[in-house]
């Protein structure tokens, strides 16, 4: 009996060293500086994205994929993954919020690690040939990079709180109030900060999500998007919707464009046409301290 007792507490004790039991062993990443030290880990990141695509150029882990960003969130904290890849801002609000976490940075050099600006920039998506590119592009254009980082600064900082009105106005601001032009509508997440989140207030600029009642979008996506449609003479839509309808949403013309913190890939570009991109950021893999 006792020998049976013995070897029932072995296996609980080899469990512990795995997730749920599911035979996935934990990598320690607890000193990790680096990609390299990632050798022997399972690392998440969004499913149809080019974070997934870049892990192909990380040796020696395994790659999984999930459908957003609270799921990889989840993932990491559970231990059904030892990381995953994010944007710098995004890297910067999650771990902003909890301080178990931290973040290694993929580089362009050293590691072996490549990306064009279009993969690590996002842009605006629309319908295939539509008209709107070439107007929206140069809107783009006038905006500074001095600009865009200070926005960006400026939302990772709301993003801690959200609902609390800032006594800062928002950097980037359109003076026109003239909307006689109709009605931009736009698809997004809602629920990838700092580029776009879902809040209960109209705290700092948010916008209505329509069909929501009394839920707003804000973040970096939504501020754009409305400089962009007040430069339009146009009034402006949120509409909140999964990552995985994004594309099928312009295309059927439910919205006229996507602004959600996407990247102009190959694959993509057979499916929408996009605008320049709007911001670039480096990649980051977040994981545990």
């Amino acid at each position: 009996m006792r020998r049976v007792f013995a070897l029932i507490l072995v296996a609980a004790l080899l469990c512990t060293a795995l997730v749920g039991c599911g035979g996935r062993e934990k990598t320690d990443l607890h000193n990790a500086t680096s990609l390299a030290d990632l050798k022997g880990a399972t690392i998440g990141a969004q499913t149809g994205t080019f974070h997934l695509e870049a892990l192909d150029q990380v040796d020696g882990i395994t790659k999984k994929d999930f459908a957003d960003f609270t799921d990889l969130l989840n993932a990491l904290k559970s231990g059904a993954i030892d990381g995953y890849v994010a944007e710098e801002p995004t890297a910067l609000e999650v771990c902003g919020k909890d301080d178990t976490l931290t973040y290694l940075p993929f580089v362009n050099n050293s590691t072996g690690f490549t990306a064009t600006d279009e993969e690590t920039g996002i842009a605006v998506a629309f319908k295939t040939g539509s008209e709107m590119v070439a107007q929206v592009n140069d809107i783009i254009a006038g905006i500074s990079t001095e600009t865009r980082q200070a926005l960006m600064a400026q939302i990772v900082a709301l993003s801690a709180s959200p609902d609390t009105q800032s006594s800062d106005a928002i950097v980037l601001a359109s003076g026109n109030t003239d909307t006689s032009n109709g009605t931009l509508k736009i698809a997004m997440e809602c629920a990838y900060a700092p580029f776009n989140w879902t809040q209960t207030t109209d705290a700092n600029g948010a916008v209505p999500i329509q069909g929501q009642d009394g839920m707003y979008a804000n973040g970096y996506d939504v501020q754009v998007a409305k400089y962009i449609a007040a430069e339009l003479g146009m009034a402006l839509e949120v509409y909140s919707y999964e990552w995985d309808s994004l594309i099928a949403a312009v295309q059927s013309g439910a919205v006229d464009a996507i602004i959600a913190g996407m990247s102009p890939t190959a694959e993509r570009e057979e499916q929408v046409d996009f605008t320049d991109c709007y911001y670039n950021s480096n990649l980051e893999v977040i994981i545990k301290k």
